[in-house]
């Protein structure tokens, strides 16, 4: 079974793309716990997004291979799973970073923009 995501995002420029902003967020950190927490909150991201991704693939992969129906199982823990990896995270940053969660909150919201970016457009009509 081959995740849709693998087909549809450049993971090369992604990480190289994506690791500009993390750097910066790393050099606004006051201390070695709050890398700890940024670290968190980018591998919680990646992998938010990632899921996020996959399961927008499937939605709508339905619609260009005629089915009826999407896999609602794997639809569902896909948008519940993002949803628990990132609030987790997000929740530990806070302990750790305090009202300088935004710091990593802003890494995310660039890395949604890195995402889009990092789209395979040249394969949109092709099939295997």
């Amino acid at each position: 079974m081959q995740l849709e995501i693998t087909k549809k995002i450049n993971f090369n420029k992604f990480f190289t793309i994506s690791i500009i902003p993390t750097v910066l967020c790393f050099a606004l950190a006051k201390s070695f716990s709050e890398i700890i927490a940024i670290t968190v909150v980018y591998i919680a991201t990646v992998i938010y997004l990632f899921m996020f991704a996959e399961a927008i693939y499937q939605l709508t992969g339905m619609y260009k291979e005629g089915e009826r129906n999407a896999p609602k199982g794997k639809v569902a823990i896909l948008f519940v799973g993002k949803l628990v990896i990132l609030i987790s995270a997000l929740i530990f940053g806070v302990q750790i970073m305090g009202s300088r969660i935004i710091i990593p909150v802003i890494n995310y919201i660039i890395q949604i923009f890195v995402l889009g970016v990092s789209s395979n457009k040249n394969n949109k009509g092709s099939k295997e």
